[in-house]
């Protein structure tokens, strides 16, 4: 069983579901400035498919984690692009202040603590993403593992005591379609 809410905790809760009832997100204005994330082709080594494809690396993110070699991604070639439904192995950081800030939600207005670099709505950028593998003939998930802990080694003090990295395997969608001959 649960335990009985006090009335003071039911008209909080009210107060908030109203407060994010009643909000309505500011328009975006037609020519608004927007932030570019450019994009770099890298080659990356599949460690399901065993296979070679070209993908779209985030170059900030290539630039934050140390670069192609130290992600064990190549050159792009003409290797094939990604099948569809596929997640490359992905490195990813937060990159956190020194002290988090308690904010409040724009809808709700509930307080919660913010961890990310920045004022919210700065513009500056506290999260990184990078695609993670080998250069070998085959990639194995040991050698991701040894990549990722030399990169996340490499980053601890970068990323702040409330920052973390992290790693997202590899998803291979398995399916199939057509009729058999």
């Amino acid at each position: 069983m649960s335990r009985r809410k006090s009335v003071r905790e039911l008209e909080r809760n009210l107060q908030y579901a109203r407060a994010r009832e009643a909000y309505t997100p500011p328009l975006r204005e037609e020519g608004a400035a927007t932030q570019r994330r450019p994009k770099t082709p890298v080659q990356y080594n599949s460690i399901l498919a065993g296979k070679k494809f070209t993908l779209q690396a985030s170059a900030a993110g290539l630039t934050f984690f140390g670069g192609e070699a130290a992600l064990g991604l190549g050159d792009a070639a003409d290797d094939p692009g990604v099948p569809r439904g596929f997640r490359p192995n992905l490195i990813k950081a937060l990159q956190a202040d020194a002290t988090p800030n308690v904010v409040r939600a724009r809808g709700s207005n509930r307080p919660y603590l913010r961890y990310a670099r920045g004022a919210r709505g700065s513009g500056v950028q506290s999260t990184f993403s990078a695609p993670i593998s080998d250069t070998g003939a085959t990639a194995t998930i040991s050698d991701v593992k040894t990549k990722f802990q030399a990169v996340s080694n490499a980053k601890k003090s970068t990323v702040g005591a409330f920052g973390r990295i992290w790693i997202e395997w590899e998803r291979l969608p398995l399916a199939e379609s057509g009729t058999a001959t």
